[in-house]
């Protein structure tokens, strides 16, 4: 009479060969599987960078009194805005002393005002701006950051093709800035700033 097995060993035994059996087939199955390249970042996070090629920066002041109007003109804007998904964010900073109002001692005398020496730099940033077909225009909010000092601005922009346009006002005494005053004309608290630029 042969000896019969324990139906609970029995069980057992076919159990842990199954676990076996598919072990393998899983570890040869990710063998297979091609692995991703070193430091591909995630889908999610891919997106296009794009460089400001060239530009310009201007600025309007008017002064009191007379109602003189000083342009400010010259600066050259630098950045660099990135498009992820159907969102846009980026930067514009101005050398502030490029700037040119058409006479050599109002343009010391500006520089020296806005402390260009200590402050040489003012940086236009925006983020989570809403693109429709790659392009966008509208009110948008921004940050400026002018004389150490960092500020809200509204920014009425517009993102076509390859070009970048805002235009944005600000208050000179918001930034700790006082508004300056030559040959009997005291500029008035508001500037009026515009920036073009070509992105590519």
């Amino acid at each position: 009479m042969k000896p019969r097995m324990n139906t609970s060993l029995l069980t057992t035994l076919t159990f842990l060969a199954t676990i076996s059996l598919s072990s393998s087939a899983f570890s040869a199955a990710a063998a297979k599987a091609p692995a991703p390249a070193a430091g591909a970042p995630a889908a999610a996070a891919i997106g296009k960078t794009m460089s400001v090629e060239s530009g310009t920066v201007d600025f309007l002041a008017v002064g009191r009194p007379s109602f003189l109007k000083v342009k400010g003109e010259g600066a050259i804007p630098t950045g660099q805005v990135t498009v992820v998904g159907d969102k846009a964010a980026g930067e514009f900073k101005i050398d502030l002393a490029q700037f040119k109002t058409g006479m050599e001692k109002r343009d010391e005398h500006m520089k020296n005002t806005l402390e260009v020496e200590k402050y040489p730099t003012a940086t236009v940033r925006f983020k989570d701006v809403v693109l429709k077909d790659g392009a966008a225009k509208g009110t948008i909010p921004a940050e400026l950051e002018l004389h150490g000092q960092k500020k809200p601005v509204a920014l009425e922009a517009e993102f076509k093709d390859s070009k970048a346009t805002g235009k944005f006002q600000i208050k000179l005494s918001e930034f700790g800035i006082t508004p300056p005053s030559f040959a009997g004309i005291t500029i008035k608290d508001e500037v009026d700033v515009t920036i073009a630029s070509v992105i590519k």
